[in-house]
């Protein structure tokens, strides 16, 4: 019975969306297909609470809208209270 070839094989005519290509010196870049709304774009990670994310994933429900949206809210509102550009 012949062998079942490897499911985590890549076949040499599939190409990977994240790629790891070494650039001299030899640091490491990642290159990704990024979706047009997010290309330009910088990611930003905060930790909350379970709480707090459930409090932000209800209030996002609940007003039909996105977290993305809640959270570009947020920013603006904070650049507002310090006097910058609204820029999110």
């Amino acid at each position: 019975m012949p062998k079942r070839p490897s499911l985590f094989a890549v076949k040499p005519e599939q190409e990977d969306p994240a790629v790891v290509v070494a650039t001299p010196p030899f640091t490491p870049k990642l290159t990704t297909t990024r979706p047009p709304s997010r290309a330009g774009k910088r990611v930003l990670s905060i930790y909350l609470d379970p709480i707090a994310w459930k409090q932000i994933r209800q209030l996002a429900l609940d007003s039909d809208t996105s977290t993305q949206a809640l959270g570009e809210e947020a920013i603006n509102l904070l650049f507002e209270k310090h006097g910058l550009n609204r820029s999110a």
